[in-house]
């Protein structure tokens, strides 16, 4: 019977070896390294970071008509005026872009008409956006002086939706 006279190599120096081959890449920095020696060949590769996108929030149902900003020098800002009229008017605007509807359902009648009393918080119509419908209150009392827009209508972010006196 013949027996194999080859040499079985040193397995914890070939480990010792491996964890030294490691450690150069990690402390120099390097991405890979390629080592090929007695028909052995050996590729080392850091692991690259994953960078991931963090989604954003999904928006919320129930949105006031943001506020009317200060105009420079910090005085408040002014209301709108009606054409002709003497009389301040407060615009309540859409705070997103989407489909305007003044009542709840076809079937039903509208949150508010021209000459209504408006209360804070009144719910004064609603905003479908991205299949939601977002509902439109009112930040300040006040009758409702006019309805610029219409059922239906795509309004804008900022668009005014109703004109309280």
């Amino acid at each position: 019977m013949a027996e194999d006279t080859q040499e079985t190599p040193d397995l914890s120096a070939q480990v010792e070896y491996l964890r030294g081959l490691a450690k150069v890449v990690t402390e120099e920095g390097l991405s890979e390294i390629e080592i090929e020696a007695d028909g052995f060949k050996l590729a080392l590769k850091t692991a690259t970071p994953l960078t991931v996108a963090v989604p954003q929030g999904a928006p919320v149902q129930g949105y006031a008509a943001p506020p009317l900003l200060a105009a420079p020098g910090g005085a408040p800002a002014p209301k709108a005026k009606a054409a002709g009229s003497a009389e301040a008017l407060t615009p309540i605007v859409s705070p997103m872009v989407g489909v305007f509807y003044s009542a709840p359902s076809p079937a039903d009648p509208n949150f508010i008409a021209v000459g209504d009393r408006v209360e804070r918080g009144q719910v004064i119509g609603l905003v479908e956006a991205m299949k939601s419908f977002n509902e439109i209150v009112a930040e300040s009392a006040g009758v409702v002086a006019s309805i610029p827009a219409e059922t239906g209508q795509l309004v804008e972010t900022g668009q005014t939706l109703v004109l309280l006196k």
